[in-house]
């Protein structure tokens, strides 16, 4: 049996957020394509970033996320959305990817993440 390669990246260009979008649509089953694709780009233009777990080149997690700062928390970062395909739950690779981006924020000087759900 072979076992597949995890990789963890931000998704940066059109033909990862097109092969991320049958992830997300399990989340938000009455988002288009396109709608998706429009506010997509909005948010990337506020700074929101989308990360992908791989299993070899298929991606089976996704987290978006944002970068806020007030003074109460300082800066931090949220989880807006958190999904592992349905065809690899529960196997922890939500758990996984979500501890990358812990430990990705806090590099990145965040003071805590949070999640919502």
């Amino acid at each position: 049996m072979k076992i597949p390669v995890e990789n963890i990246v931000e998704l940066t260009v059109e033909h990862q957020f097109l092969q991320a979008y049958p992830i997300l649509n399990q989340l938000h089953t009455d988002l288009t394509l396109e709608e998706y694709l429009e506010l997509l780009n909005d948010m990337r233009k506020e700074g929101q970033q989308l990360f992908a777990l791989y299993h070899d080149t298929s991606i089976v997690a996704l987290a978006g996320i944002s970068w806020h700062e007030d003074l109460y928390n300082e800066r931090y970062v949220f989880v807006q959305d958190l999904v592992t395909d349905v065809n690899h739950r529960p196997s922890g690779l939500g758990y996984r990817l979500l501890s990358y981006i812990h430990n990705w924020a806090k590099e990145q000087g965040a003071e805590y993440i949070s999640l919502e759900s």
